[in-house]
C-alpha cells in the first residue's frame, strides 16, 4: 500500500510539473497560485445517491497554473489533495483520499469566467469509520484507485484573488455501480 501511495504522488507531482522550459515572454502570460475551499462530494448510480447516503463534507486544496493561450482563454492545469466518498445514514463514512490531476479551459471576460476541462484523479488510501470502528476495507470491498471526472464551474476575480464553484461528474464507476460527483467552493489566490 505504501509502494502505491508513494507511485501516485511521484506520477502526480511529474504530471504536474512536466512542462516545457519558459521563455520571457511566455512568462508573462503565466499565472500560478494556490487554491482551497469546501468540497461536498457523493457516490451515485444512475445520478442518485444510494438510499442510504449523504453526500460528504469536507475540503480541498491545491496549486494550479495557467497560461495564456489566446485574448480570452487560459489553458490550466493543477495539483489538488481532497476526500471523496460519501457518509451514510446511519453514521458511517467512507472516505477516498485523493490526489487529483486537473486540466482545463477557462474563458475570461472582464472579471468573469467560466471554465470547464477533465481530471485525472488518484486514490492514495481509503477508510471506511462506523462510530468508533475505523478501517481499511478489504481487497474485495475497495474502490477502483482511479477517477476522470469532467467539470465545470464559474468564479470571478478581483486584483489577484478568485471566489470559483465547480462541478464534477465522474466518468468511471469506482465501486460497485457507483461513479463520484462532486462540488467545489472555494477561492484562489494568484501570484
Amino acid at each position: 500500500m505504501k509502494k502505491k501511495v508513494l507511485f501516485t504522488l511521484i506520477l502526480a507531482v511529474v504530471l504536474y510539473s512536466a512542462t516545457p522550459a519558459q521563455n520571457k515572454e511566455s512568462e508573462k502570460n503565466m499565472v500560478s497560485g494556490m487554491r482551497a475551499g469546501w468540497h461536498s462530494a457523493t457516490l451515485v448510480k444512475d445520478g442518485a445517491e444510494p438510499y442510504s447516503a449523504d453526500p460528504l463534507n469536507s475540503f480541498y486544496v491545491g496549486f494550479f497554473n495557467e497560461n495564456k493561450v489566446a485574448p480570452l482563454f487560459n489553458f490550466g492545469k493543477g495539483l489538488e489533495y481532497f476526500q471523496n466518498g460519501l457518509s451514510y445514514t446511519g453514521g458511517g463514512e467512507r472516505i477516498l483520499h485523493t490526489i487529483s490531476v486537473p486540466l482545463y479551459l477557462k474563458l475570461k471576460v472582464g472579471p468573469v469566467y467560466g471554465l470547464g476541462g477533465i481530471a485525472g484523479n488518484f486514490k492514495v488510501s481509503e477508510k471506511f469509520s462506523a462510530g468508533d470502528y475505523e478501517a481499511s476495507p478489504k481487497d474485495s470491498d475497495k474502490s477502483k484507485w482511479f477517477d476522470a471526472p469532467v467539470f465545470l464551474g464559474a468564479g470571478v476575480k478581483i486584483a489577484f484573488v478568485s471566489v470559483e464553484a465547480r462541478y464534477h461528474w465522474g466518468l468511471i464507476e469506482v465501486r460497485n455501480g457507483l461513479k463520484s460527483q462532486y462540488l467545489q467552493v472555494g477561492a484562489a489566490v494568484s501570484f
